[in-house]
């Protein structure tokens, strides 16, 4: 049951989470399931770890955040037709054109559903 104050119910958060699709012809058909709504350190730590002026090592780390931390699912296999692990390992294995591509859609739609959602 839940504990109320004088008659009010707590508000519990909903953690969303997110099927990012891609609509860029290379990865047609790619979709990616993440934690949409993450803590705010989890998303300043990732944005600081791959931000414009991020090291190599910093990088790494953002995409080992990632994998580890928000990365749920996908439907990405190797070319010899085996699944990669959706987790920090996996992620380390895509090339880096693709692994940007899935931490920038991912980041868009973290600041963009905010804004929808405050707009309903």
């Amino acid at each position: 049951m839940v504990a109320t104050k004088n008659g009010v119910k707590p508000f519990v958060l909903q953690r969303r989470r997110a099927r990012l699709e891609f609509a860029q012809p290379e990865y047609e058909g790619m979709f990616i399931e993440a934690r949409l709504d993450v803590d705010m350190r989890t998303f300043f730590e990732l944005q600081a770890l791959a931000g414009d002026d991020a090291s190599t090592g910093n990088m790494k780390a953002a995409f080992e955040m990632f994998g580890s931390q928000i990365l749920e699912g996908w439907n990405i296999q190797d070319e010899d037709g085996s699944t990669l692990p959706p987790d920090a390992d996996g992620f380390l294995s895509l090339p880096p054109n693709l692994g940007t591509a899935i931490l920038g859609a991912w980041s868009e739609a973290v600041t963009s559903a905010g804004e929808a959602l405050a707009s309903e």
